[in-house]
Formats: structure tokens, C-alpha cells, sequence
């Protein structure tokens, strides 16, 4: 029964399947599930696929066998979680005749569970896009946030400003937009009230100074939007090229 190995075991279980290149199907819970933890907790998905590559190469370069086997040993076996709970529950008790010594080592005790806890809550976080269970079967189901459930929604962003360097390059800003961990902005070279004339032009997570490749004075139209992970923000005023 799985419920009888150590943190370690299942540690080591999961960690290759976190770094498998396509979710295995016998795992994960639901589409749904997937694409909100996938949305949640991957802010790398809204990298280009050159910088993805880049990223994952590094990381694979980085993750020797020492690294991977020093990450795991991280995690408690249930042995030491349960002397820590054991000490924890004494110090607590004799804590309780006032004792200041006593109170400083229940203090220590807790703080010990307490960083135990949240390592594990984080690991069954991150492990959530592989097996969205992993929470549960550590009974830390009940820490996660229900604000994070929810996610707060991304704000509506204000002016699109754009502006031509002497070198012809084109550049858009716009102000921070709350809840957005970058933006969009997508172009139209025809009539801006069909909405299929429109295409995504580029994307990224600073908002004062957004280069636009292959953007000349006759895209016309550029609109902007927020967005964070796969929530997006309504649309920004449309900005009309030929008149700057």
C-alpha cells in the first residue's frame, strides 16, 4: 500500500514523473484538475519555445544524481515525522506548568513540525500537476488557500501607449495591470470590429517597454490584455496606428 512508504519513497516515485515531458494519463485526475494546476503553478508554459528549450536544458545539466538523491533526502521519512510529533506532543504538556525552558523547547518543537509541514504541502502542490491527489493523501488538503482556488482576476489594464524609435523600431507601455503576470498584444490589419482579423502579436511580462517585431504603420489596430497563466483580462483601448 502506498499509504505505508516513506515521504522519501514516494518522493522518488514522483519527482521523474514531475519532469516527464507529457503528463501520463494513469496519473493525473481529470483534465480539469490538470489545466488548473497547470495554470496555477507553470508560469514557464507562457515562455517561447526556444526559451523553454533553454530553460530545460539547464535544469537537466543541473540535475546531477547527487542533486536529485540531495532533493529527496529532503522530504521526512514517516520515522522522523513521528519522533517529531512524539516531542512536540511531550514539550507541549510540560510546557504547561509555565515552565519558560520548557515553553522555549515546545517553541522549537513546533517550528520544527511546522517547516516539515510546509515542505510537504509544498511538494504536494508542485506534484499536483502529476497526481492532484498528492494533498490529500497527506491530510494537508485543508492548508491550501481558497483564494488560490480562485484565483483573484485580472485587471482591466488602461491607456495602450505606442511609439516609434528614430530607428523605426516600435515599442507599446501601458501601466501595471493587477492580477496579470504579463500581456498580450495583438494586432489587426483590417476591419477591428471582426474579431477574426485579429492575431497575437507579442507577448511579455514587462509592461513599460514591449518591443513589437514585424509591426509596421500598417498593422493599423493594437489592443493589449493581461493575463496570468490561462485567465486573461478584458481588452485595453484600441490604439490606431496610422494616426501617431
Amino acid at each position: 500500500m502506498e499509504s505505508s512508504r516513506g515521504c522519501a519513497e514516494v518522493a522518488a516515485s514522483l519527482i521523474p514523473q514531475l519532469l516527464a515531458k507529457r503528463p501520463s494519463g494513469s496519473i493525473i485526475v481529470g483534465v480539469e484538475s490538470y489545466h488548473f494546476v497547470k495554470a496555477t503553478l507553470m508560469p514557464l508554459d507562457n515562455l517561447q519555445h526556444p526559451e523553454m528549450i533553454n530553460k530545460a536544458t539547464a535544469v537537466a545539466r543541473a540535475l546531477t544524481p547527487e542533486l536529485y538523491a540531495y532533493l529527496v533526502s529532503l522530504l521526512p521519512t514517516p520515522e522522523e515525522l513521528t519522533e517529531l510529533c512524539r516531542r512536540y506532543r511531550e514539550s507541549f504538556a510540560a510546557s504547561l506548568n509555565g515552565d519558560p525552558e520548557q515553553a522555549n523547547i515546545c517553541e522549537e518543537d513546533r517550528v520544527a513540525v511546522s517547516q516539515v509541514l510546509t515542505l510537504l504541502s509544498g511538494f504536494g502542490k508542485a506534484a499536483a500537476v502529476k497526481d492532484p491527489g498528492v494533498l490529500g493523501k497527506l491530510a494537508l488538503h485543508h492548508l491550501v488557500s481558497k483564494k488560490s482556488a480562485a484565483a483573484t482576476a485580472v485587471g482591466s489594464p488602461g491607456s495602450l501607449r505606442i511609439a516609434f524609435e528614430p530607428s523605426g523600431k516600435p515599442y507599446a507601455a501601458l501601466a501595471k495591470v493587477s492580477g496579470a503576470k504579463g500581456y498580450e498584444i495583438w494586432c489587426c490589419g483590417g476591419d477591428p470590429g471582426v474579431e477574426s482579423n485579429w492575431s497575437l502579436l507579442a507577448w511579455s511580462t514587462n509592461c513599460k517597454k514591449i518591443y513589437l517585431p514585424g509591426l509596421d504603420r500598417n498593422a493599423n489596430f493594437l489592443r493589449v490584455r493581461g493575463k496570468r497563466g490561462n485567465k486573461v483580462g478584458p481588452w485595453s483601448n484600441i490604439v490606431k496606428i496610422e494616426n501617431l
